[in-house]
């Protein structure tokens, strides 16, 4: 079993565990009082077909009212049994068909999966990129941290970076001669709104869009038209959707 596969199982398995609690709770019907300090349930004990688990009372209550105070609480457990065991019940089938879903992947999850690494194959084929470190050493006064100043960039919003084995790498075409990021990718980023996955921003930059033409009517890739940045700009901000999953 990979490591994503037993991270995904140990996650469902403590959903589970959640559940099965919770239906406990909600389902017992009497409740006997431990010694005066807060603890958490440590034991389940089955009496017929009554469920009880022992409830720790607060130091400072009255032994006076104990008795209604349990007599109280049986009640409030018995009706949020029968008002939130349905829902419990199908939270559980929810979680079953997802685990179901997640271990037996569809064809079209499959194929979509395979349709997006091709896409980042190429788009990470055809450009020209750079590493934090890269540019750092291409700075007129490199910074002694090596990850600077990329990192600074990236989380100002003057520049984005994709993953790709362990590593993050910037394109070529956000930085000047100089290796300082164009003023129009702030601008483009802010107009293309916040993603989940950089890579849809790079695919974006690589691929020609329709709102982007040439000379001779041809659509142009926003990295080839950074020189236009209002066009750019109105591009990123009437995009339709992405070219990634």
């Amino acid at each position: 079993m990979g490591l994503a596969e037993g991270g995904l199982n140990g996650a469902l398995i403590d959903e589970f565990d959640e559940l099965e609690y919770s239906i406990v709770i909600l389902a017992t019907a009497e409740v006997v009082m431990p010694a005066p300090m807060l603890s958490y349930p440590t034991a389940l004990d089955e009496v017929g077909s009554t469920l009880s688990v022992p409830v720790a009372m607060p130091e400072d209550i009255d032994p006076a009212v104990v008795s209604s105070f349990v007599q109280a609480l049986e009640k409030a457990l018995v009706v949020m049994a029968h008002a939130r065991q349905g829902e419990v019940i199908a939270r559980a089938d929810q979680l079953a068909e997802l685990a179901s879903g997640l271990l037996e992947p569809s064809t079209e999850l499959l194929a979509d999966r395979v349709n997006r690494m091709n896409t980042l194959r190429q788009v990470f084929a055809d450009g020209d990129w750079l590493s934090a470190e890269q540019l750092n050493v291409l700075q007129d006064k490199p910074p002694k941290n090596k990850s600077q100043p990329a990192s600074d960039w990236k989380r100002r919003g003057r520049v984005f970076a994709v993953s790709h084995g362990s590593r993050e790498y910037y394109p070529r075409y956000q930085f000047d001669a100089m290796y300082e990021p164009l003023p129009i990718i702030r601008e483009v980023l802010a107009a293309f709104g916040e993603v989940a996955d950089p890579w849809v921003l790079a695919a974006w930059f690589h691929y020609p869009n329709g709102w982007l033409a040439g000379v001779d009517g041809a659509p142009l890739a926003p990295k080839d038209a950074l020189n236009r940045g209002e066009d750019v700009v109105r591009a990123a901000a009437k995009r339709q959707g992405s070219y990634l999953a």
